[in-house]
Order: C-alpha cells, then sequence, then structure tokens
C-alpha cells in the first residue's frame, strides 16, 4: 500500500494529559454506512481516558443517515446528531466539513481538540489516542493516513498510475525532510491532507479561522491555513483511517472520483503532486527562508512564495510519473550519500 506504518512507533499520551475531544463527522445520506464509522469512532474512545464527544451532521439528507445516527448505542462516547439544511451555497463538501467542525470546537471548548473523519471511512482502533499523542508531543495539528482494508482493496481493479502517484508522493515527502526538515514533522512523514484524518487544538482551529469556505478540497486547504499561520502540522503515519473503495461519491472531485478516474490515462494526476524539479526549488527556497528569517518565517514565506513564478504550481499527468519517478529517486540517492559523508553538518546543501 501507498501508505504504510511498517516499524512506526506510535506516540503515547503522556500520563495526566486529558483533552476533551469532539470527533465531526459530516454525513450526507449516509445511511449505509454511517453505523460502521460510528462503532470504530466508539471504539477508539474505548481506548482514551479523557471524555470523547461525536457529532454526525446529516445535512440536506434525501435517506434515514440522522434516524439511522441516532439508533446507534454508544459505550464510550457521547453521540450528537444534527440534521442540518445547509443553503445552497454552503452545501458542498467545505460547507458541510466547516459546520460540523464548527459545532465540535464549539463543544471542546479551550484546551480540547477537534477531530474529523469521514461518515464513510472506519477510524482505527488507536486513532483517538494517535491523534491525542502527536498533540501531546507539540503537534497543533495533525494529518493522518488513509488505505483500504482487505475487503475493500478485493472490490477495486487495478489502480494503474494510481499506484505510480502514491509512489511519487512518498518519494517527495522523502526529499521535503532531506531538504527542510523540521522538528515537530519526523520522518516519517507523508505529503496528505484528507478530511477522513484530521485533528486540531481548538485554539489552532480558532487562530486559522475554522475550515475555508471553499467547495472543494477543504482537507488541503485547512492544512494550507495551519502552515500558513505557522502552527506545527504533523503529517503522521500513526492515526490511520480504511476508507471506503466506492467509485461514486457524495463530493464530485473527492476521493471517489479519485478512485474511479483510474480507468483514464488522461486524467490529471492527485493535485497534491507537481514537478519534482519545482518542488526541489520550493523546497531549497523554503529552507533558505527559515534559516533566515528564523521567527519570521511564515510571512517572509508567503511573500517569497508569491513573488517566484517559477514555483507555480502544475497538475502531472500520468505520463509524467516514470520520468518524476526516476528524477526523485536519483535525487534521493544523492542527498543521502550526501549526508552520509557530511554526517557532522547541521544542513544538507543542494544546488537548484
Amino acid at each position: 500500500m501507498w501508505l504504510s506504518r511498517d516499524n512506526l512507533r506510535l506516540p503515547t499520551l503522556p500520563a495526566g494529559e486529558l483533552r476533551r475531544v469532539v470527533v465531526g463527522v459530516p454525513a450526507r445520506d449516509e445511511a449505509a454506512d454511517i453505523l460502521q464509522c460510528l462503532a470504530a469512532l466508539d471504539d477508539a474512545a474505548g481506548r482514551t481516558a479523557g471524555p470523547v464527544t461525536i457529532v454526525v451532521s446529516a445535512n440536506n439528507c434525501s435517506d434515514a443517515t440522522a434516524a439511522t445516527a441516532r439508533s446507534y448505542v454508544a459505550r464510550w462516547s457521547k453521540i450528537i446528531v444534527d440534521e442540518v439544511a445547509l443553503p445552497p451555497e454552503q452545501s458542498h463538501a467545505g460547507g458541510a466539513r466547516r459546520y460540523v467542525m464548527d459545532r465540535a470546537a464549539d463543544l471542546a471548548g479551550a484546551g480540547g481538540v477537534v477531530m474529523t473523519t469521514d461518515a464513510d471511512s472506519r477510524v482505527d482502533i488507536d486513532w483517538i489516542a494517535s491523534n491525542l499523542g502527536e498533540i501531546a508531543g507539540g503537534a497543533d495539528a495533525v494529518a493522518g493516513i488513509i488505505t483500504f482494508d482487505a475487503a475493500a482493496r478485493a472490490t477495486l481493479p487495478a489502480l494503474l498510475h494510481r499506484a505510480a502517484e502514491w509512489h511519487l508522493a512518498s518519494l517527495h515527502a522523502r526529499l521535503e525532510h532531506l531538504i527542510d526538515p523540521r522538528p515537530h514533522d519526523p520522518w516519517p512523514r507523508h505529503i496528505w491532507a484528507w478530511g477522513a484524518s484530521l485533528a486540531l487544538t481548538v485554539d489552532a482551529y480558532r487562530a486559522v479561522g475554522g475550515v475555508p469556505s471553499v467547495a472543494l478540497a477543504e482537507d488541503r486547504a485547512l492544512a494550507d491555513a495551519v502552515e500558513r499561520a505557522g502552527l506545527r502540522l504533523r503529517r503522521s503515519h500513526a492515526p490511520l483511517v480504511f476508507t471506503s473503495s466506492r467509485r461514486i461519491g457524495r463530493a464530485p472531485g473527492g476521493f471517489a472520483d479519485l478512485l474511479a478516474s483510474h480507468a483514464g490515462t488522461t486524467a490529471p494526476c492527485d493535485a497534491a503532486l507537481e514537478p519534482t524539479r519545482v518542488l526541489v526549488r520550493r523546497l531549497l527556497l523554503r529552507a533558505r527562508t527559515r534559516r533566515e528569517r528564523g521567527r519570521d518565517f511564515s510571512e517572509a514565506w508567503a511573500q517569497a512564495e508569491a513573488l517566484s513564478p517559477q514555483l507555480a504550481r502544475r497538475r502531472l499527468c500520468p505520463a509524467d510519473l516514470t520520468e518524476e519517478v526516476r528524477r526523485a529517486e536519483q535525487l534521493i540517492s544523492l542527498l543521502e550519500r550526501r549526508a552520509a559523508r557530511r554526517a557532522d553538518s547541521p544542513g544538507v546543501v543542494l544546488a537548484a
């Protein structure tokens, strides 16, 4: 699988570190999956010492999502089900996520933690504890990983270029670690920010103004907002979520559409990917800006990136992947050899 927890030491919550946790689940016409989602969250709540509340936002539903969610009898958590009719301009993935996370933040209060997942997904039993462990370790926000269980994987055809995309993503994560390492986001790490696995302190959530009001990719926009604010985003392999393999989703352009497009050789690659050379230029400039500006890094980096047209993002196509993987592997090999030779050096230098 493209995301792995092999050889990963999961963080543990320090004794006495208890936070109020509220998990927000946007759910639109999810009657078929919501019970499995709630059961997994409830089991995860049972592995944490602090109070856990789950808020289901049954927004603009035409099925029995709300009634089905209310029928679940929780053992370890408190479940709240809101039936919401979002106005047309907000009845999209971003609007639904914003509503339920705003609600979660209100319930969690100062010092609390808000988390979110998707109604067609099942969190790992240690998902809540893993998010809390990363936050206890200094993170302001945590982007976890998603994968498929064996049953879901069996329903999928060969993913063709998606497997190559995910391999390139892991190589790009390694390049980021080698060129611009950050203490709060050590290796192993990844490049993703999926709505199925996000967690933030309430303070961080409030500081960035909540979920950005965008119709699509609100998860990536929220992660970007956290980093622009100079907060510590941990892209961790510890919080794990098993997601649905369905290819007819609720949000146009979402993960279901990503899976459905596996057969098309002309569909663009995931927007999180970019040409390796552009990525390396960005990382070199970012690392230099970080060294030179220190505490003023966030503002300085925003200005530097805006004034650097050579860093403009360009979507990759499947035909690009073989060459991009080759280039990334060569650069990683070069950087790792240099790092081995310069073990006493505090940084890695690479010419653009």
